[in-house]
């Protein structure tokens, strides 16, 4: 009887902090909905099309982009008439109305049209600052996740997953992050999914090596994940590791003979190493999702081939609130 006492007394003692862990993964599992703002009015941009549909509204388009993993979307909404003025005016004419070819002796239907015009045009990569792939186009409006900041011309977009900067300089950890924060918006790249950490290592063997002196012959950068307290790992977002099943630990990697916490890097082979966070190395920004724009343009204003319809360009810095 006594035996059987004690034996609960000590489940009971344990679970709370087992419970406390449980919520703390829970917390950090809860998927984040992503918002997308209006960037440019009467333009619409031509980055890689993943996903094609008519909807109602412009909430409609931005669902089917968050369904697909999209960052960027065009929207053609209701009342702008089916034909780019932009194009007419550039021509000078107006093209040839369609007419449907006529049916067949005999019969009474005739050949429908092909339609191929769709008001939600789904992006895999959003625009860069400099806005390289917007075009004038009078049907649409173009919206971003990446709005108030847009990235530089020198990001990495990978589809479905986020935007990033492989920095070439060469900082120790905590410097590197208040880089990454401070000067783009963004933190060290999250590394904890197998998708992110391999498809960052594809990129970083395929980075230049100018020179024997150049930083990208460094294979190793540092990415979002260190270690705060002894043998507990937390990402740049302060999730804890042990929150993610995925793990790329190189052999002997972290050391258990280790003197002080370390800090994480990414190398080419796709596998994580621990290091001394004094480690001067090069690292890898994630640029964070930001908006509204600064100067968000104003849907009622009729889309026009004579005057700017953006006034203002992206900022080139972080705005500061």
């Amino acid at each position: 009887m006594h035996r059987f006492i004690i034996v609960v007394a000590l489940l009971i003692v344990q679970l709370p902090g087992d419970t406390s862990a449980v919520r703390t993964c829970a917390a950090q599992s809860r998927k984040i909905v992503h918002r997308f703002y209006l960037l440019r009015h009467c333009q619409r941009s031509k980055r890689n099309v993943i996903g094609l549909a008519n909807v109602k509204t412009v909430r409609a388009c931005a669902d089917l982009a968050r369904g697909k993993q999209a960052m960027a979307f065009n929207y053609a909404p209701a009342g702008r008439t089916g034909v780019n003025r932009y194009e007419l005016n550039k021509n000078q004419s107006r093209p040839a109305p369609w007419v449907p070819p006529k049916a067949g002796s005999g019969s009474s239907t005739t050949i429908a049209p092909f339609d191929d015009f769709y008001n939600c045009q789904v992006l895999d990569c959003p625009e860069h600052r400099n806005l390289s792939s917007i075009v004038n186009d009078t049907r649409f409006d173009y919206y971003s996740m990446f709005a108030r900041m847009l990235p530089p011309a020198a990001a990495t977009c990978i589809p479905s997953i986020g935007v990033f900067l492989f920095e070439e300089t060469r900082y120790n950890y905590s410097r590197a992050y208040n880089s990454c924060v401070t000067q783009h918006g963004g933190s060290l790249a999250h590394v904890a999914s197998d998708r992110r950490t391999f498809e960052m290592a594809r990129i970083l063997t395929n980075l230049p090596k100018a020179n024997d002196n150049s930083s990208f012959n460094v294979p190793l950068f540092y990415v979002g994940l260190n270690e705060s307290i002894r043998d507990r790992f937390f990402t740049s977002a302060g999730e804890r590791l042990d929150c993610f099943t995925f793990r790329a630990w190189a052999p002997g990697h972290p050391a258990k003979n280790r003197t002080s916490p370390g800090c994480v890097t990414l190398s080419e082979e796709g596998s994580w190493k621990v290091f001394n966070c004094n480690r001067n190395l090069p690292h890898v920004c994630e640029l964070h999702t930001s908006g509204p724009a600064l100067h968000e343009p104003k849907l009622h204003r009729r889309c026009s081939v004579k005057r700017p319809n953006n006034r203002y360009a992206p900022p080139k810095r972080v705005p500061i609130e």
